[in-house]
């Protein structure tokens, strides 16, 4: 098995490396998103996500921003390979927004109507305009196709009416999966929206109220979204209405490996190192004096590589045009619990430094960029978001090792 890149993967990881170098810094903000983000308060939280947005600028003008896109979308068709190799230096380097577009920009692709690819392919393209996301729900999280928001048609619109959680909606735009027929089968009857949660003023949407959610460490992270009789135009259906769930699965080829669990793991792996061969003991001692520690830093390597190689497992399969089912939630199960060992096991290594917020990284310099405390607390989500570590295992037991039902 050959494990380098090809020369093309490797020049564009050579100019990644070099790129963010000079172009990111990192200013102070978890940018790294999902259930290990860190947001403070809500002026650092406006103030990261503008950062973020400047740094997809500068991805844009690069020409990187949308090399995944097909060329018939102004896209440059890059192998899965190049968008590992790329991928992984970013986000080796905490870089946000390495590759743009999301999951809206390949349904619309596929599904959307011409206005709606007219419309919207440039806007996400040119880092223009976010959607927010509108799947999970109360009690269909892991179920997805037990959504229950509803949307009757009335007219020209649908009038939908439920409630959304776990997404940031803070967006001018959703796009929002409802069920508009309750007595089909659950993954059918599903309808796929784009709708617009605030005006051209930036207020919300009539019947449309946000509520922000804080996790233990009063961290907003989270909203839920609350609708009723919130009018959406029904020409802005994506697909065919009843068949929403259907377009939802749509991921084209694009790089689906996440190879981004391995590489931050890496980076802070390596800083705690760092900062573990300074900070002493009253002793004298540093953590990294202690053989036990050491074994565990070690065994912590060796399952980054692990977890590493079984990404590469997954987009080499994508490259051979393979579906990696169970490949990808081998990926999810095995990355979800090494990122809560590793977090949570560097916090009880730090003792009481591991019990600090992120505002004290200027006065104790702390690994992670001061991240990882917070990150230890919150990563137990990380084994519930996308898909519990029991619907991953089904997943590996029935399609994997062909276990029944």
């Amino acid at each position: 098995m050959d494990f380098r890149f090809s020369a093309e993967a490797q020049a564009i990881r050579d100019e990644a490396e070099d790129f963010v170098k000079k172009e990111w810094q990192n200013p102070g903000y978890d940018l790294t998103g999902g259930l290990a983000g860190w947001h403070g308060n809500e002026e650092e939280r406006e103030a990261g996500h503008e950062v973020a947005r400047q740094f997809a600028k500068k991805l844009v003008k690069q020409g990187w921003y949308t090399m995944h896109w097909p060329s018939e979308y102004g896209g440059q068709d890059a192998s899965i390979e190049k968008q590992l190799a790329y991928r992984e230096v970013m986000s080796y380097n905490d870089a946000p927004a390495s590759l743009g577009g999301g999951l809206v920009a390949p349904v619309l692709m596929v599904h959307g109507q011409d206005w709606q690819k007219d419309l919207f392919l440039p806007l996400l393209a040119n880092a223009d305009i976010e959607f927010a996301q509108g799947f999970s729900e109360p009690d269909a999280g892991s179920d997805l196709a037990g959504l229950k928001t509803r949307a009757v048609r009335d007219g020209d619109d649908y009038v939908v009416s439920g409630q959304k959680i776990w997404g940031t909606y803070r967006n001018d735009w959703i796009h929002i999966l409802v069920r508009t027929d309750p007595d089909a089968p659950k993954h059918r009857g599903i309808t796929y929206l784009l709708a617009r949660l605030k005006d051209e003023d930036g207020n919300y949407m009539p019947g449309i109220q946000v509520r922000g959610i804080k996790d233990g460490t009063n961290n907003h992270r989270w909203d839920e979204l609350f609708m009723e009789n919130w009018r959406v135009p029904a020409n802005n259906i994506i697909g065919e209405e009843n068949r929403g769930w259907y377009a939802a699965m749509t991921t084209l080829s694009f790089e689906r490996s996440n190879i981004g669990r391995p590489a931050q793991l890496l980076r802070t792996l390596e800083q705690f190192i760092d900062w573990g061969g300074m900070v002493r003991d009253e002793g004298g001692d540093t953590p990294l004096d202690r053989a036990e520690i050491r074994h565990r830093l070690a065994e912590w390597r060796v399952r980054i590589e692990t977890l590493r190689s079984l990404c590469y497992r997954v987009g080499w399969m994508q490259s051979e045009g393979m579906i990696p089912q169970k490949e990808s939630s081998m990926v999810k199960f095995f990355g979800d619990e090494l990122f809560q060992h590793i977090y949570r096991g560097l916090a009880q290594i730090m003792d009481g430094y591991g019990n600090l917020l992120p505002t004290n990284n200027e006065r104790f310099s702390l690994p992670d960029d001061g991240f990882l405390p917070a990150r230890g607390w919150q990563s137990i989500g990380t084994s519930i978001g996308g898909g519990t570590r029991e619907i991953q295992k089904n997943i590996i037991a029935q399609r994997g090792l062909g276990l029944p039902r």
